[in-house]
């Protein structure tokens, strides 16, 4: 069996069979308890379960710090549209991103209310109860082109990415799944206290000449 090094924030170095997770490290590392929801190999922000096979630094990412706040802000937007998906079925996922207090996503969807949001933020509750893993996986572009064929929002931000060289990946979290390049929190049970705080609209990539978009806006605490 092939052994690498690990080196860790302290300058320990742990020798470990290749192909063990960040998440087996940070735990060996810290406990059980550590409170990260992703890591850095070699300074660079990964999933816990980023397998690792070869030698490289690793530091977990507390979900409480700035990296950890917005990694877990990102994730919270992604439970978002799961829950509007469920509930909306034929609501659209744009972007949604992490922003300095809280997160937002955009929807091509029929208006809806401030009313609304309770019936969103219960169902984002009741998944992040079921614990579902949230899963990277890489896919070529015609494969990533198929799993948004019926969106063409996201086809036309595959197409930016393709065309800029950015990876061809997603994130799955049950049945659902989005187009994202990561890291997440590595199950929704991590995004239990969240929140919904608003409504408004928006325009598609900030284009006035664009379609009109619903944007929901949250918060989520560790």
């Amino acid at each position: 069996m092939s052994m690498i090094h690990v080196t860790l924030p302290d300058g320990t170095v742990n020798e470990y069979a290749a192909g063990i997770t960040c998440s087996e490290v940070v735990t060996d590392a810290l406990g059980k308890k550590h409170g990260c929801i992703a890591a850095k190999v070699n300074g660079a922000e990964r999933d816990l379960m980023t397998v690792l096979d070869g030698p490289c630094n690793v530091e977990g990412i507390p979900a409480a710090s700035d990296e950890g706040m917005h990694i877990l802000r990102h994730s919270a937007a992604h439970l978002l549209a799961q829950a509007v998906t469920e509930l909306y079925p034929g609501a659209l996922p744009t972007i949604g991103p992490a922003i300095d207090r809280g997160f937002y996503y955009d929807f091509a969807m029929e208006p809806i209310a401030q009313s609304d949001l309770k019936a969103i933020e219960k169902k984002m509750h009741e998944l992040a109860r079921r614990n579902l893993p949230v899963e990277r996986v890489e896919l070529d572009p015609t494969s990533l082109r198929e799993h948004f064929e019926s969106n063409p929002y996201k086809l036309e931000i595959i197409d930016d990415k393709l065309e800029a060289g950015d990876g061809s990946t997603i994130y799955k979290q049950g049945d659902w799944y989005d187009l994202c390049l990561g890291p997440h929190v590595p199950s929704t049970s991590k995004l239990m206290f969240v929140r919904l705080t608003s409504v408004s609209t928006a325009y598609w990539r900030g284009d006035q000449d664009r379609e009109q978009l619903v944007r929901i806006y949250g918060l989520v605490e560790p």
